[in-house]
């Protein structure tokens, strides 16, 4: 995942605070923590402004404890992994959907392993909303949106439905397009990921981004998606579940 990720810490011991940050540091090039916070009131009140991704939350706070501050906000909008010394509150942690709980004194190993939980849910949760926007008719409106392709030969200004799919080749992306006509652009195929994926496009492989009103078919058994100019295209394990639950409501 190379998008950034944003976390808080809600921590009073700043030593154990400032290892945690560290660890995070040392192991996670996308993980930026916005803020240590060491107070139960200090969280309620800052939290839903920072919006972090996740967060590193104590359970035992000087003014309360965590599942005050969660039991206080109107939404928990963010991936949490609890952090105490007394395994008591383990229970009632996964009531509120913990990803991890970690027993103090944890290993650097034990925090890094619940921080790549949430990495995956969140990448899950990032595909979610994706298919979602297609489900309720949103690319729908994107028949008229286009976009400008440069390279030596042209200027191209391409609409978003002519995209059938966009494939990597190292360095460049290559546009193939209704009709067979095929544009390379000398980006990453990454950087066309996120842009694309609020107006309908699907990151099915490491390969391919595809835009998903032309998918046709799922093959399960090969792991393919057919397109409507009868393209295959392998699917990730990973992408597959995901894609095929939301296509199916379709129905």
């Amino acid at each position: 995942m190379s998008q950034q990720i944003s976390c808080v810490i809600v921590e009073d011991d700043s030593w154990a605070a400032e290892m945690a940050k560290q660890i995070l540091h040392d192991h996670f090039d996308n993980v930026v923590v916005k803020r240590i916070i060491g107070t139960l009131s200090e969280a309620t009140l800052k939290l839903s402004d920072l919006g972090p991704d996740f967060v590193l939350l104590d359970v035992n706070l000087p003014d309360g404890d965590a599942f005050d501050l969660l039991r206080g906000l109107n939404e928990v909008n963010f991936k949490v992994v609890f952090i105490t010394s007394y395994d008591k509150y383990a229970i009632e942690a996964f009531k509120y959907s913990a990803l991890d709980f970690l027993l103090k004194p944890y290993t650097p190993d034990q925090l890094v392993d619940a921080v790549n939980k949430v990495l995956g849910q969140l990448d899950h949760d990032r595909y979610h909303r994706q298919l979602e926007a297609l489900l309720y008719g949103q690319t729908r409106a994107n028949t008229s949106k286009k976009i400008v392709l440069k390279n030596l030969e042209a200027v191209h200004v391409v609409s978003l439905s002519d995209i059938l799919y966009v494939s990597s080749d190292n360095n460049y992306s290559i546009f193939h397009l209704k009709g067979g006509k095929n544009v390379m652009v000398s980006r990453t195929l990454k950087s066309y990921d996120e842009k694309l994926a609020v107006n309908g496009f699907f990151r099915i492989h490491q390969s391919h981004l595809v835009n998903l009103e032309v998918i046709t078919s799922i093959d399960r058994k090969h792991d393919q998606v057919l397109l409507t100019n009868n393209v295959s295209l392998p699917i990730s394990q990973k992408k597959k579940k995901d894609l095929i639950a939301y296509i199916e409501k379709l129905q």
